[in-house]
């Protein structure tokens, strides 16, 4: 027989389609590391706390062992009435419970429940509502709404949902199990970006770039050039570690991660313009 017939080439990696994806105004935002549980103000109970920004006006109310009704605008029930909400005025690093009041309190009989509760109620929920443009417009306030009622589309919300823990030395905790925005009468999950704090996509306080240290300034740069900041993100696994040129090469060769080697499915650019990345130093910085 003549020679071997030379192997057929490696097909290319499939090209990924391109699409505009949509930005959506978060009015509200529970910062999640600051929810937390201490001694109450008596003997055995728990305290909630945590802090929050706010775009506008906003009420907050704190719901314990609460069942979501999804098929309902996101409708919460629980077994015990919440506690009357607090309302809050625009401003960043909003503080819950609000001064001078105890808030939402936790009473010692009704930690086992909470400690234990079945998989389609949430131990601790908590719910930041605000009233839209258009909501506003046409005469609806903060006075219209009612804790937990189905939500409609003149509301924009926040919902964190968390699980209370028992740590092993007695103490408790709460451990955040998701977040979901309603918008325009949409509900989204909130998916967590990682390396998104890092990138040079967060903005930073006035003066903090002459305090970056070399792991900082590393940590920000894409992983395959170590020139350019990262601006891309990998879809599902959520990684932000390349920045949008390196992607676009990335397409070209292989379809895993380079962080977690799995496979990529689409490619996130977060792109930023001059005047939204100084509005949100100023934020940050206020």
């Amino acid at each position: 027989g003549g020679p071997p017939a030379p192997a057929p080439p490696t097909p290319a990696p499939a090209s990924q389609e391109l699409t505009q994806t949509a930005t959506i105004r978060n009015a509200v935002n529970l910062k999640k590391a600051s929810l937390r549980v201490a001694p109450g103000p008596t003997p055995d109970t728990l305290s909630i706390s945590f802090t929050f920004d706010a775009s506008s006006p906003c009420v907050v109310s704190v719901f314990l062992g609460a069942r979501e009704d999804v098929a309902h605008g996101c409708r919460l029930t629980a077994g015990r009435a919440p506690a009357a909400p607090a309302a809050y005025p625009r401003g960043l690093g909003h503080a819950y419970p609000p001064a001078g009041t105890a808030g939402t309190v936790i009473e010692a009989a009704q930690l086992p429940g909470l400690l234990a509760a079945p998989r389609d109620t949430h131990p601790l929920v908590i719910r930041l509502e605000t009233v839209t443009e258009a909501g506003a417009a046409a005469g609806r306030s903060l006075e219209d709404l009612r804790p937990g009622e189905e939500q409609a589309a003149w509301v924009q919300s926040q919902t964190t949902y968390a699980a209370l823990l028992r740590e092993e030395d007695g103490s408790h905790a709460v451990r955040v199990s998701k977040q979901k925005i309603w918008v325009e009468g949409v509900s989204y999950e909130l998916q967590e970006i990682y390396g998104l704090e890092q990138s040079g996509m967060v903005p930073r306080v006035a003066g903090a770039e002459a305090r970056e240290s070399a792991e900082d300034v590393e940590e920000r740069l894409c992983v395959i050039c170590l020139v350019n900041d990262r601006d891309t993100t990998v879809l599902p696994c959520r990684h932000m570690c390349m920045c949008h040129e390196c992607a676009q090469e990335l397409r070209k060769q292989t379809s895993k991660c380079p962080i977690c080697r799995n496979h990529v499915e689409s490619l996130l650019h977060i792109k930023m313009t001059k005047g939204a990345r100084r509005a949100a130093a100023a934020a940050v910085a206020a």
